[in-house]
């Protein structure tokens, strides 16, 4: 039996401590226990019609000065990952400290093709799979805002196991059991009009996602650009130079920058970025490439290169299908349920 019963100044301390992290828009801090074992949460950016490997293989394009790439835009990570600077580069040190540039080849030219080659095997969903060898619990898959799953894959999936794909358009549906106080500091964080509900802005998606992970699911799914041509936004044909891509990223950039700032450092999360989309774009014409790369920001990750994009555009021709990215996500997560997509082909990378 306890000798010393909790005083008043301890309950008012108590109080005022989680007071003070719902201010900061923070989980409240008895939530908080250290034995609690780590959460996975995977968070899928989804840059629809394939951006240009200016972003996240830069250099790759610097002996050409080909997509607008100087030796002034490229920011060099180390472990041969170069960055543009402007977007992947001035995020967070966190974040540069753990990003890998993993390349992809599926062999597909059309976007629904490769759409579906990136985020379905067969029937199967990528996201229910990764979401059902999560631990409980976790295992909850959940796309947020009004763009939905990009055209060519399929709406509702069958389930995985029980778990099965959820929609989210609303930040009070989005907010879970979070008090309305901390929903409005996350509101207030990416600049989201108190009061607003609807998840139908760049802006309003990170809030979204940020309050979907004090939620608990394990996998988020969400197409962030709301520039562009709605139905396939990086689709950047004819943009030799660039300047197109990097227009629809800029309004992306500062949110992704606070959005990490603030969950990277989360307490007993390993919270995995993933920003894809189906291809990457080829020179002359900035077209289509068979395959892409995909940039991956985790606590557990490695900052590197899987491969540097070729001079056209293309991924490495030692570039994994995509079964070989997902594996790799999965490390990053430190999911081993059953392995579920493989062996990782980027151990190198993971820390």
């Amino acid at each position: 039996m306890n000798d010393h019963p909790i005083s008043r100044r301890t309950v008012l301390k108590a109080g005022a401590a989680i007071a003070g992290a719902l201010a900061l828009g923070r989980q409240p801090l008895l939530a908080e226990t250290r034995d609690a074992p780590e959460r996975p949460t995977l968070v899928v950016l989804w840059l629809n019609g394939g951006p240009a490997g200016l972003f996240n293989s830069a250099d790759s394009f610097l002996p050409g000065g080909a997509f607008g790439v100087t030796a002034d835009n490229v920011r060099h990570l180390g472990n041969g990952l170069g960055v543009d600077a402007g977007s992947l580069g001035a995020l967070p040190e966190a974040a540069l400290a753990h990003m890998a540039s993993i390349d992809f080849r599926h062999g597909l030219y059309p976007h629904a093709d490769a759409r579906a080659a990136m985020l379905e095997s067969a029937s199967r969903s990528r996201l229910l799979r990764m979401a059902a060898a999560m631990p409980d619990p976790a295992p909850r898959c959940v796309v947020v805002n009004s763009l939905g799953l990009p055209a060519g894959v399929a709406a509702m999936p069958p389930a995985e196991g029980r778990v099965t794909l959820e929609h989210c358009l609303s930040l009070d549906d989005a907010r879970g059991p979070l008090p309305i106080a901390q929903l409005d500091a996350i509101r207030s964080a990416y600049g989201v009009s108190a009061g607003s509900t609807a998840i139908d802005s760049q802006r309003a998606t990170f809030a979204g996602i940020e309050s979907m992970i004090h939620a608990g699911p394990g996998v988020i799914f969400a197409q962030p650009a709301y520039t562009g041509r709605p139905d396939r936004q990086f689709d950047t044909h004819h943009d030799d130079a660039g300047t197109l891509a990097r227009d629809i990223m800029a309004p992306i950039t500062p949110s992704l920058i606070t959005f990490l700032e603030r969950v990277m450092t989360l307490p007993r999360r390993n919270v995995v970025v993933l920003l894809t989309g189906e291809f990457s774009r080829t020179l002359p014409g900035s077209d289509h490439v068979p395959g892409g790369t995909a940039t991956v920001i985790g606590k557990y990750v490695k900052t590197g290169t899987a491969g540097r994009q070729g001079p056209g555009g293309s991924p490495s021709e030692h570039a994994s299908p995509p079964e070989g990215l997902w594996a790799y996500v999965a490390a990053a997560l430190r999911v081993d349920r059953s392995a579920p997509f493989g062996r990782n082909p980027h151990r190198e990378l993971i820390a």
